[in-house]
């Protein structure tokens, strides 16, 4: 059994698994809490926490990796709760680059992966994967600007699922699809990642590796995980991170 550390609220869950894991805390230890006050995503924003709808986890991972192996472990997680979650609710899920879960074309959920300094022994080096899933969520949770852009999975399903039980189900799966990597390499990791590309073929803006603003259509990500994407007169620009965001009209393509 992997220690688990159940909390009701805290400011964000990557913060105490961070605090955890400098103290040492083992792989696989989570922390998973009923109401996040400071929940955060991707470049600082803002995570919606409604109280005991969703699931609001991080989860520490000492994986075996080589430092440069280190940035694919959000793809990784993406493909581990892409997997458990099709298999809780019987829907197919799609990974939007580079940390997104969607259903029929809203968002369902977000990873935020941050890790310690990685130039120290591969025995104290960790990351922490934050995890943030909209389960027992109705329309009404979400503020108005979202409604249109967010799901849940009893808003797909019809029905209310046990908060923990899908926690348990992501884990098992985030800690195999990393052992999948450690032992087949990121190829097999990337195959599966590909098949539920979201921005593949879709028309977005984004900002480049060369710091410019640029629009054209993702090709999907390459075998370090970087997304690339060609322009209107067929320049290929890669995008290591970022907001990418899907161009106007491109929605529903």
């Amino acid at each position: 059994m992997y220690p688990t550390h159940h909390i009701q609220s805290t400011p964000s869950t990557n913060i105490l698994a961070r605090d955890m894991a400098e103290a040492g805390a083992v792989h696989g230890t989570a922390v998973i809490a009923s109401y996040q006050t400071a929940g955060r995503g991707r470049l600082g924003k803002e995570w919606h926490s409604k109280k005991g709808k969703g699931l609001y986890c991080s989860i520490i991972v000492r994986p075996p990796l080589k430092i440069k192996e280190y940035p694919k472990i959000t793809l990784t997680a993406g493909v581990a709760v892409s997997h458990a979650l099709d298999s809780m609710t019987g829907l197919i899920s799609q990974l939007k680059w580079p940390n997104d879960i969607y259903y029929q074309g809203k968002k369902c959920g977000g990873i935020l992966t941050e890790s310690s300094a990685l130039n120290i022994h591969l025995t104290k080096r960790y990351a922490i994967v934050g995890i943030g899933i909209n389960i027992n969520n109705i329309l009404e949770d979400f503020p108005g600007e979202l409604q249109d852009n967010v799901t849940s999975l009893a808003l797909m399903t019809g029905r209310e699922f046990e908060i923990t039980r899908v926690f348990e189900r992501i884990r098992e799966q985030l800690l195999v699809q990393l052992d999948l990597f450690c032992e087949k390499g990121f190829a097999h990791i990337l195959n599966i990642w590909r098949q539920k590309d979201f921005l593949l073929g879709k028309k977005m803006r984004c900002v480049s590796t060369d710091k410019k603003v640029i629009e054209g259509t993702a090709l999907g990500p390459d075998e370090d995980g970087v997304l690339h994407v060609e322009d209107r007169n067929g320049m290929i620009h890669q995008v290591l991170s970022g907001d990418v965001r899907l161009a106007a009209g491109s929605e529903g393509s």
